[in-house]
């Protein structure tokens, strides 16, 4: 029995895999590269009622110190301490913070809370109707506008920023800064405290890094 090979030419004739270049709305190329830490929060109080009440769990403020010191270990000068307005990811935030010998001013943008952004493909009990009726796809989609688009004119440096936020915001930024499907975005699983790195060079083009990295954690101190 022969196998059928893939026609690799076929596949790059698609239009799925066409890159839009002014992705972002800027035409200009810069010298500079903006990297984008991507946190996801520690493990948290998930069942309460409350927000205020979805605090980390213990083993959740052990999995940001983890990922703050594997930060501080990459020995580089950040720029920027964003975290969106819930309680978890604001904690998350300051133990990162508590690990670095300066600390940093505390960034807080509300448009990064946890929502959903899409109706996911496969279905999986979220429809676009659920999501029309949340209204979150505006808030997000203007986040990852504030964020992921090459250095403007006004960058006079290379950038380092660390975002800690949520995993369907998240999940849902991975696809449309890789110009993916945005519907695939509930098909990534990403741990507690993991890191995903994003960097956006001069021309627009897009590098996507280490997606999820939990590596620096014990295996026992991994949940999703």
């Amino acid at each position: 029995m022969t196998k059928k090979r893939l026609a690799f030419n076929n596949i790059n004739q698609t239009s799925s895999s066409i890159w839009n270049d002014s992705w972002d709305g800027i035409r200009h190329e810069s010298q500079w590269l903006r990297h984008l830490y991507l946190i996801r929060h520690g493990q948290y109080f998930d069942h309460a009622i409350n927000e205020k009440d979805k605090k980390l769990t213990s083993l959740g403020k052990e999995q940001l110190e983890y990922t703050g010191e594997r930060l501080k270990q990459m020995n580089i000068k950040f720029d920027r301490l964003i975290h969106s307005g819930m309680v978890r990811a604001f904690e998350s935030a300051s133990i990162i913070n508590q690990q670095f010998d300066h600390q940093f001013e505390l960034i807080e943008d509300q448009n990064l809370a946890e929502g959903l952004p899409v109706a996911p493909i496969p279905y999986a009990g979220i429809s676009q109707h659920d999501v029309d009726a949340y209204g979150h796809k505006l808030r997000i989609d203007k986040a990852f506008e504030t964020y992921f688009h090459r250095a403007r004119n006004d960058q006079y440096k290379e950038t380092h920023d660390i975002i800690v936020f949520h995993a369907n915001v998240l999940r849902y930024f991975i696809c449309k800064i890789m110009q993916f499907p945005v519907e695939a975005w509930l098909r990534i699983v990403l741990n507690h405290g993991s890191i995903t790195k994003i960097i956006i060079l001069g021309n627009g083009d897009v590098l996507l890094i280490g997606v999820g990295d939990s590596g620096f954690m014990p295996t026992n101190k991994l949940t999703f």
